[in-house]
């Protein structure tokens, strides 16, 4: 597996979250894609990265923190749009991360996180208990073929680890 330290800079998003159980997961993705689509085409906004799920409630394990997922799906987006009340728009500020790209069933990425938690502590780092999974092929690819990229966020412990 090959992990590569990045830094990721601030951009624009727009994005709807939501507690979930992970049974029902997949089909709020879907459904979020959907509207923030829509939502996009609507205020003639533009797609300027891949879309991305994010994991809120993480422990130092890299799993849930409780039953339900706090996820967030979102958009970068080329500029700020308007917020509401299913969609919230802000820019997200620029944050450390070690990833990877997964291939294979998207349900059996344990495996890579904790690689990727282990980089974290190889690195002097701290997790800082947030992931972002960006889904690199569409579901015309089958489940075993599918590609992910995987950031685990992290804080680093001091500047010589920084860049």
């Amino acid at each position: 597996m090959q992990i590569e330290k990045v830094l990721k800079p601030e951009q624009w998003v727009v994005t709807m979250s939501t507690h979930i159980s992970y049974e029902y997961l997949p089909k709020y993705i879907g459904n979020a894609f959907a509207e923030l689509s829509a939502y996009l085409q609507k205020n003639d906004a533009q797609l300027v990265g891949t879309p991305f799920i994010s994991y809120l409630n993480l422990d130092e394990n890299g799993q849930s923190k409780d039953e339900l997922q706090h996820v967030e799906i979102g958009f970068p987006v080329e500029r700020l749009l308007p917020s509401t009340h299913k969609f919230q728009a802000y820019q997200q500020e620029a944050y450390h991360a070690v990833r990877t790209v997964y291939i294979g069933d998207y349900d059996v990425l344990t495996d890579s996180y904790q690689e990727l938690l282990k980089a974290i502590k190889e690195i002097n780092g701290i997790f800082a208990q947030r992931s972002y999974e960006y889904f690199l092929t569409d579901t015309s690819v089958p489940l075993d073929q599918q590609e992910t990229m995987i950031e685990l966020a992290y804080l680093p412990k001091d500047r010589e680890h920084a860049e």
